[in-house]
């Protein structure tokens, strides 16, 4: 059987471009999302270093495909990359990480007045996430990977309303360190976890000009919860926002 060469356009195109097959884009994707899995669960550790050989070898793939996956996994701020070291996996302060909430507080308080300022959009997906959100979490007495999930689910569903490609692309480079924090999610109602995302609904449904200030107690919320619970198990004093200490401590309780 003769095989058919690719026409001059398409290796032309290939060669300016410098575009990758499907397989190899792929395989680089395979690789991405077991190495952020892992790192996220903590099965790969802070400061491990992530080694192309080594890594190529035991996940059966070529070099190029690890290379790409840590260039993603850096920008997304879970490795670092030091001359004459390589890439390890970065060791982040309790602050670090709670800076995750600082950047998601000004993308998404950012988009909901964007969403304001525009006609009243399709909000079909926004309550599609919220009723995934509910589902995940009925019968539910923690914050489970679902959980986790559908919640993730739901501000990219917010942030995306907003219109914007490039706060949808700034909001997805934190997703991962955001579910790494949510999984130190202490003990909190259920109920109360999906009527806070309710709220929300609510208020950019009826288009409430307090929509930005709701985001960002929502999110204020959260990050002092995960404060608290990261500086218990690690020994910190946590930056707790006073205002919202009543609420913190109500919530602590099933």
């Amino acid at each position: 059987m003769v095989v058919d060469s690719p026409p001059e356009e398409t290796v032309a195109l290939a060669k300016t471009w410098r575009l990758s097959s499907v397989e190899r884009a792929s395989m680089t994707e395979q690789v991405l999302r077991e190495l952020r899995e892992a790192i996220v669960e903590g099965r790969i550790p802070q400061g491990e270093a992530l080694r192309e050989v080594s890594l190529a070898a035991t996940l059966g793939t070529g070099r190029s495909a690890v290379r790409e996956a840590v260039r993603q996994l850096i920008q997304e701020g879970l490795v670092d990359y030091e001359p004459h070291r390589g890439a390890c996996v970065r060791v982040m302060s309790l602050a670090d990480r709670l800076d995750v909430y600082v950047a998601r507080e000004a993308i998404e308080t950012g988009a909901a007045r964007r969403i304001l300022d525009a006609p009243p959009p399709d909000l079909s997906d926004l309550r599609a996430a919220l009723e995934e959100l509910a589902e995940t979490t009925e019968g539910q007495d923690r914050v489970t990977e679902p959980v986790i999930d559908a919640d993730i689910r739901f501000h990219e569903e917010l942030v995306a309303l907003a219109g914007s490609p490039r706060l949808v692309r700034a909001f997805e480079t934190l997703a991962a360190e955001a579910r790494m924090l949510l999984r130190h999610h202490p003990t909190y109602p259920l109920s109360t976890y999906v009527t806070d995302h309710v709220r929300l609904l609510e208020a950019v449904e009826s288009r409430d000009p307090a929509t930005p200030d709701l985001v960002a107690e929502h999110l204020r919320l959260s990050k002092d919860l995960i404060a608290s619970e990261l500086a218990n198990a690690e020994g910190e004093a946590p930056a707790m926002n006073p205002t919202r200490s009543d609420r913190k401590e109500a919530g602590r309780v099933i």
